[in-house]
């Protein structure tokens, strides 16, 4: 992963910072941060970070990633799971709480969600990226077609898309040459955004990035989601109080 793959470049980290729209001394809260690729992009542009991980390996990985940012950036081991460890950094004390594809990791996610609700300033977001549910998430296999259409032979890219409708858990791999499998967990948008609605959320803006422009034609993951979003970026707002 580094300081960003191309995946996290060109689609993740320019829509969650659109959505964001940090302010220069704002408090977020980084959930699931991993090596602190996006607490650190969050650093440089003005914001304090508090970055969790459930992970103490990771944790130790990013701080040894961040030594230039500690002044601006807080690590800690906390289960994301576990309401109660999460409300121990402090709660209406962040503008913001960001989870970068991490959700459909997560075997519970109301834990979480619920502690957002409380950690959260008044009208603070939660702004999160996932593996799209409906695009690459659950059942789902990526095809190519070759059609002689008058002559020329075209090429099409798919999605094929089975059981979406259900919650369902399967073990997968994130990057190409990662030692040990992980788990998804795979949940329609109806289910995951309630989730949010229950605990006082409202759905405030989403982005679907695909590739576009920028896929590269030799790579198949990179056509088949050219015109395709593999991933989802939301942001939901904690109403008032």
């Amino acid at each position: 992963m580094g300081e960003g793959n191309a995946f996290h470049k060109l689609l993740i980290e320019p829509a969650q910072v659109r959505l964001l729209g940090l302010k220069r001394g704002e408090v977020i809260l980084d959930i699931a941060c991993g090596n602190g690729q996006f607490a650190r992009k969050m650093a440089d542009l003005g914001a304090s970070v508090v970055a969790v991980d459930a992970s103490a390996r990771m944790i130790e990985k990013a701080t040894a990633r961040s030594t230039d940012y500690q002044d601006r950036i807080e690590y800690r081991v906390i289960d994301c799971t576990n309401r109660e460890q999460l409300l121990s950094v402090g709660e209406r004390q962040f503008d913001h709480v960001v989870c970068t594809m991490a959700l459909m990791d997560m075997c519970q996610i109301q834990p979480l969600i619920s502690a957002a609700a409380a950690l959260l300033k008044p009208s603070g977001c939660f702004i999160f990226s996932i593996c799209h549910p409906c695009f690459r998430s659950g059942l789902s296999k990526q095809g190519m077609e070759r059609h002689d259409i008058g002559g020329e032979l075209v090429e099409e890219y798919f999605v094929r898309v089975s059981r979406y409708a259900e919650s369902t858990t399967k073990t997968g791999i994130a990057m190409v040459g990662q030692p040990v499998p992980q788990y998804y967990f795979h949940r329609p948008l109806a289910v995951l955004f309630s989730a949010f609605f229950s605990e006082g959320f409202v759905l405030d803006a989403l982005e679907e990035p695909a590739f576009g422009a920028n896929a590269d034609k030799t790579r198949f993951f990179d056509m088949v989601f050219e015109k395709i979003p593999p991933a989802l970026v939301v942001r939901f707002r904690r109403l008032v109080n």
